[in-house]
C-alpha cells in the first residue's frame, strides 16, 4: 500500500530522452563520416565527446536507481535500456574511431548503407522513447525490418570485400568496421526489444 502512495520518479523519462538525442547526432555524424569519398580523421574531436555525455547520462541513471524506491517502471528493465543505449554510442565511436586506429582514408564499400540503417533505426527508437509513456509498438517493429535490412547489406558487403579485396591487410581493416556498424545494428535491435517489454509490461 504504501509503494503505491509514494511518487514515482519521472526523471528517467528526461534521462532517456537525453541519451537518445545524443546517440542521434552520433548517428548523424557516422553516416556522414562514412558517406564521403574520403574520410575524414578530425572526426574523433566531436564523436567523443558525445559518447562521453552519453556514459554520464548512463551513469546519472545508474546512481539514481541506487536511490529510488518507485520507479516509472522495473528497475532492471530501466538498467538494461540504458546499458545497451549506452553500448550502440561506445560501438559508434569504436566504429569510427577504426577510421583513425587503421588510417583509413578511402571510402569502405557498404559502411555508409549501414550507417544510414543504423542512423535511420535510431531515429526511431528516438520516436519510441520520446514516447515512452504510450505503446508504440510500430516504431520497434521498424527497428527489427531495418536490423534485417542491415544483415542482407553486411551479407553482400562481405562477399563482395572477399572477392575483390588483393591486400590482406586492408580486408581485414575493413572488415572489421563493417562487423562493427553490423554489430550496433543487432544492439539496436535489442533497444527495441526493451522498449517493447517495457510497453508490454506497462499497458
Amino acid at each position: 500500500m504504501l509503494k503505491k502512495l509514494l511518487p514515482k520518479e519521472e526523471k528517467y523519462f528526461d534521462d532517456f530522452k537525453e541519451l537518445i538525442s545524443l546517440i542521434e547526432q552520433m548517428a548523424d555524424y557516422t553516416e556522414k563520416i562514412f558517406s564521403g569519398d574520403s574520410l575524414d580523421h578530425n572526426h574523433y574531436l566531436i564523436m567523443k565527446p558525445l559518447e562521453l555525455r552519453c556514459d554520464e547520462v548512463t551513469s546519472r541513471i545508474t546512481k539514481r536507481l541506487n536511490k529510488t524506491y518507485i520507479t516509472p517502471f522495473d528497475r532492471e528493465d530501466i538498467f538494461s535500456l540504458a546499458k545497451r543505449l549506452d553500448d550502440v554510442s561506445d560501438m559508434l565511436l569504436g566504429a569510427t574511431a577504426r577510421i583513425n586506429t587503421f588510417n583509413i582514408s578511402k571510402k569502405v564499400n557498404f559502411a555508409d548503407k549501414l550507417a544510414s540503417i543504423i542512423h535511420q533505426q535510431i531515429s526511431e527508437l528516438g520516436v519510441a522513447i520520446q514516447d515512452l509513456k504510450i505503446k508504440s509498438i510500430n516504431e520497434c517493429k521498424a527497428v527489427k525490418d531495418l536490423e534485417s535490412e542491415a544483415d542482407k547489406v553486411y551479407q553482400q558487403g562481405i562477399h563482395e570485400l572477399f572477392n575483390n579485396q588483393g591486400n590482406a591487410i586492408q580486408l581485414i581493416k575493413e572488415k572489421e568496421i563493417l562487423d562493427i556498424l553490423e554489430r550496433t545494428s543487432d544492439r539496436c535491435q535489442s533497444v527495441a526489444n526493451i522498449i517493447l517489454a517495457i510497453f508490454l509490461k506497462n499497458n
